[in-house]
């Protein structure tokens, strides 16, 4: 059965890279990429849906491994499991230094992986917990968010990355706000006017008192409305003048 988990596996030895695919794959996860050196990985990263990471620390290249964790520190927000076949006490600190959810000691087995996994998805949980579940990246702090950053909204146990410029409307819902892409939706626990102020102002406004869109998305317009990957969004009188502005017309 599929978890919906999307691991990234780097690993240069072909063996063990293949032995951890399959681990992978008897017990549902999928596989968003896999990596022999950290140029590799960081492609996959930039590129791919990864929800978390198994990091051999010793891998082809200049950067190994432990670069590789602090990459992924600095640039996403995603746990990831060691894998090594070293546990002397200098490689330990070294890991740890690193903040890992997670670590594994070859020779390993399907059970191994499995459990290394659900505990880094957990740990990741746990650490996330008390912060807000919207969670930008990568932009500094005070430095406006662009169309190719990313957001990630939690769901369940594990944050998943979606990029902003794949939003294609936020609705607001009684008691809820619901954010739209073109294959799923996101019920997220803020309220309307905390994500009108998250989206970037270039690309994102407000329609209406219940809907946000994203300029890029719009397919029609209409005399009140607009149409957004088939769905009618509406335009309040108020905003229509505001809204106009934002297309070119011949």
């Amino acid at each position: 059965m599929e978890t919906g988990i999307s691991v990234l596996i780097v690993e240069d030895e072909f063996m063990t890279l293949n032995n951890i695919k399959e681990s992978l794959t008897e017990v549902g996860y999928q596989i968003a990429g896999m990596a022999k050196n950290a140029k590799e990985a960081v492609h996959i990263l930039k590129t791919e849906q990864v929800d978390v990471a198994i990091l051999d620390i010793n891998i082809q290249g200049d950067k190994d491994g432990l670069w590789l964790a602090n990459y992924i520190n600095e640039n996403h927000q995603l746990p990831f499991v060691f894998l090594t076949a070293y546990n002397d006490e200098k490689t330990v600190k070294s890991a740890i230094s690193t903040q890992p959810y997670g670590y594994l000691i070859k020779p390993f087995n399907t059970i191994d992986i499995y459990a290394a996994i659900e505990l880094a998805l957990k740990n990741f949980e746990k650490a996330h917990q008390n912060k807000k579940e919207l969670v930008i990246e990568p932009t500094a702090k005070n430095t406006p968010i662009k169309i190719d950053d990313y957001l990630f909204l939690k769901e369940s146990h594990l944050y998943s990355r979606i990029k902003i410029k794949d939003i294609l409307h936020v609705k607001a819902e009684q008691k809820q706000v619901v954010l739209y892409t073109a294959n799923k939706k996101y019920s997220l626990r803020y309220t309307f006017l905390e994500i009108l102020e998250v989206l970037p102002k270039d690309y994102f406004i407000q329609t209406h008192r219940s809907y946000i869109i994203n300029t890029n998305k719009v397919e029609h317009l209409g005399a009140n409305f607009l149409l957004i990957n088939g769905e009618e969004i509406p335009v309040s009188s108020k905003r229509k003048d505001a809204v106009l502005k934002r297309f070119k017309f011949l």
